[in-house]
This record gives structure tokens, C-alpha cells and sequence, in this order.
């Protein structure tokens, strides 16, 4: 009997004991968050935006070959100051869509513009040339090799028939208050200024004037 009695107190503890056990596992079930599943919401892609087609060049109209005479009448011109002329022409011309513009470094007499444009099918040739500004219209070893003129002429394809010609001067482009200097590289400024006015005089004879882009005290003259 005393057996029994003391062992009923043990029983109790344990019982207690494992009551305590379950309900600290019943209230850490409860106490835990069931995680939710996260749905990832679709991206839209943006579709790729085309790049815009570029607008074609229009087909040039006229096609000119431009030729200079460079030791022809005044040879005591410097060689970049000849380059600076041809090369300001022929870029003046090229600046209209409708113009295909043609530079020849090689040296170019009249009648080798002439018999150029006798072979061409339907290029013009531009022919260009600087001469003496003084009263006889000729070289002379006192002449000043700076002041001299630009003088054209453009012939047709096949016919070689003299469609225009002029004069420009580098006086027209000058400003009595404002001297530039020459380049050693682009040649002579005012020189060039004159080889542009001649090809916009030529493009006014095609009816393909440009905006002109001479400064604005010369092109108000």
C-alpha cells in the first residue's frame, strides 16, 4: 500500500509534465504563419520602335566636272592658293541636292575643257581659271601674284558650246575694316570667296540658286 501511494504523486508529475508538452506544441502551431505562395505579375515587353527610314538623296540633276588652268597664265600663284579656288567651287556646287559636283586635280587648259566636254554624255564641265587684275589683262613679273581674279566657263556635254561664263573678284568680298589672314593650307580667303560666288552665279544660270553663305556686311553689297 505505501507502494502505491507513493508512486500515485509520479504519476501526476507526468502527467501534468506531458499536458504542459502538448499544449506548447498546440500553441507553437498556432503561432506560426503559413508563408502564401507570391504570384510574379507578367512584364509587359515593349516592342522595339523602328528606326525611320532615312529619306533618300533625290537623283542629281547635273552632273559638272570642275578643272582648273594652273600654270597656264599666272603660274606665280602658290599651288594652295590654286587648290583653295577649285576646291571652294566645286563644294559650293556640291552643297545643292540636285548637283553632283566632280573636282579634277589635274591641270585643265581651256581646250582640255573643251575636248572634256565634247566626250561627256551629260556632265558639264566647269573650267576655271585666275587672271592678272591690272589694265592689259596680262602677266607681268611686277604683278602682284595676290591680286588677281577668278574667270569661268562652263560648256555643255557633247557640244562643248559655251553655256555661261564670267567674272568674280575678291574686291567684292572684302571688308576695308576687317582684313583676314591666308591660310597656308586653304589657300587665299577672299580668292576663295570669289570661286564660291562663281559657282552660285553658275547654279543661278541652272535655276538652282542656294541660300547664299557669304558673311553678311559681303552679301548685303
Amino acid at each position: 500500500m505505501r507502494c502505491l501511494q507513493s508512486s500515485k504523486p509520479i504519476k501526476v508529475s507526468l502527467a501534468i509534465t506531458l499536458v504542459a508538452i502538448c499544449a506548447g506544441a498546440i500553441f507553437a502551431q498556432s503561432g506560426r504563419r503559413v508563408r502564401k505562395t507570391e504570384t510574379a505579375i507578367p512584364v509587359p515587353t515593349p516592342e522595339a520602335t523602328p528606326a525611320p527610314s532615312p529619306t533618300p538623296k533625290p537623283e542629281p540633276t547635273f552632273t559638272f566636272i570642275v578643272g582648273m588652268e594652273k600654270f597656264g597664265d599666272f603660274s606665280r600663284v602658290s599651288l594652295n592658293a590654286y587648290s583653295g579656288v577649285l576646291r571652294s567651287c566645286a563644294n559650293r556646287l556640291d552643297d545643292s541636292s540636285l548637283v553632283k559636283a566632280e573636282m579634277t586635280s589635274r591641270e585643265m587648259s581651256r581646250a582640255d575643257a573643251i575636248r572634256q566636254a565634247k566626250s561627256e554624255n551629260g556632265a558639264y564641265v566647269v573650267w576655271i581659271q585666275l587672271r592678272p587684275n591690272n589694265f592689259s589683262g596680262q602677266t607681268s613679273v611686277y604683278d602682284d601674284a595676290n591680286n588677281v581674279y577668278v574667270q569661268y566657263a562652263v560648256f555643255a556635254p557633247g557640244t562643248a558650246k559655251q553655256v555661261t561664263s564670267g567674272n568674280t573678284y575678291p574686291e567684292a568680298y572684302r571688308n576695308a575694316r576687317v582684313r583676314l589672314p591666308t591660310s597656308s593650307t586653304e589657300g587665299n580667303y577672299y580668292l576663295n570667296q570669289a570661286a564660291r560666288g562663281a559657282a552660285e552665279r553658275i547654279l543661278d544660270h541652272f535655276h538652282l540658286r542656294l541660300p547664299s553663305r557669304l558673311p553678311a556686311s559681303i552679301s548685303n553689297q
